[in-house]
């Protein structure tokens, strides 16, 4: 009986299917219903009831799974003592995070790997932390917004706001925006919401003001190379085009315009059985990631 395999019962568990646990696990079903299998037949019992429509635990099933997760955790917890003893974490994290944040955490990512070779990091795009990190399997999520379901622990990273950018052939070509109303006579280059919702009103500190969209994109690094390609004017987090400023292939517009700011999370399901390296990352990131922006 392997401890993987007590593991894979847990999330199948969690996510209510094979086919559920297989996909957040990057495994074939066949694989899952087996695994399963052989541990039902090393406990002698049962532990699903299956039907061509649902998966649900029988009886032993329940009992078995509400002792092991208390197991498991113990069990993780011992591991890391000896991790921490060796001073040299081993292990694989699972982490989602926003399309658009990838060139600001690339560097992040590096500089942490470099002081833990050994630790392996599987990164996933993820609009839906709510659903991804179960569906995908994630330990944890970075979400950028509103935290709407309280079943889970959300850390705060930084509070983001945005400015409004062009590119210099951009503003030698169509010049410079003196003042906000001057927007409305330029190209806007706008980011649209998981939603659908486009965001061309630009919503400042102290106005709102409403731009004219030439191009629009779900993607957030899609609109800042539209930027930098001097297709309009964009509106966007600097976190999100820091390489691009400091080139100054990007340039602050009415820089005296500040955004409203926008919290940044990082988000897990549970504190209880947290894995070393999970935890190192999670505690590097919330330091890391802050300095950089320079907060």
């Amino acid at each position: 009986m392997r401890i993987e395999d007590l593991k894979l019962f847990t999330i199948v568990v969690k996510l209510g299917s094979f086919t559920a646990a297989a996909n957040a696990l990057d495994l074939p079903r066949a694989n899952v219903s087996r695994r399963i299998g052989e541990l039902e037949k090393a406990l002698n019992a049962q532990l699903f009831f299956r039907t061509t429509r649902q998966l649900r635990l029988t009886q032993h099933g329940e009992a078995y799974y509400h002792e092991l997760l208390s197991v498991l955790e113990g069990f993780e917890l011992a591991k890391n003592k000896l991790l921490d003893i060796d001073d040299k974490p081993v292990g694989k994290v699972k982490v989602g995070f926003l399309p658009e944040s990838d060139e600001a955490l690339q560097p992040v990512l590096a500089k942490f790997q470099q002081l833990y070779p050994e630790i392996e990091l599987d990164l996933r795009y993820t609009n839906n932390y709510a659903t991804d990190i179960y569906s995908q399997a994630l330990d944890f999520a970075i979400h950028a917004g509103k935290v709407q379901d309280s079943g889970f622990i959300a850390r705060r990273i930084l509070s983001l706001g945005r400015g409004i950018y062009a590119s210099p052939e951009y503003i030698q070509k169509h010049g410079a925006p003196k003042t906000l109303s001057d927007l409305q006579q330029h190209n806007a280059i706008c980011y649209r919401w998981p939603d659908g919702t486009l965001d061309d009103n630009w919503d400042l500190s102290s106005e709102t003001v409403k731009v004219n969209s030439r191009f629009s994109c779900n993607h957030m690094g899609f609109v800042r190379r539209a930027i930098v390609g001097g297709q309009g004017i964009g509106f966007m987090p600097p976190l999100y085009a820091l390489a691009s400023i400091e080139s100054q292939h990007l340039v602050r517009i009415l820089p005296e315009y500040e955004s409203k700011k926008e919290d940044v999370w990082l988000i897990y399901a549970d504190r209880k059985g947290i894995s070393l390296p999970t935890r190192l990352l999670i505690d590097f990131l919330l330091q890391e990631i802050p300095e950089m922006a320079g907060l």
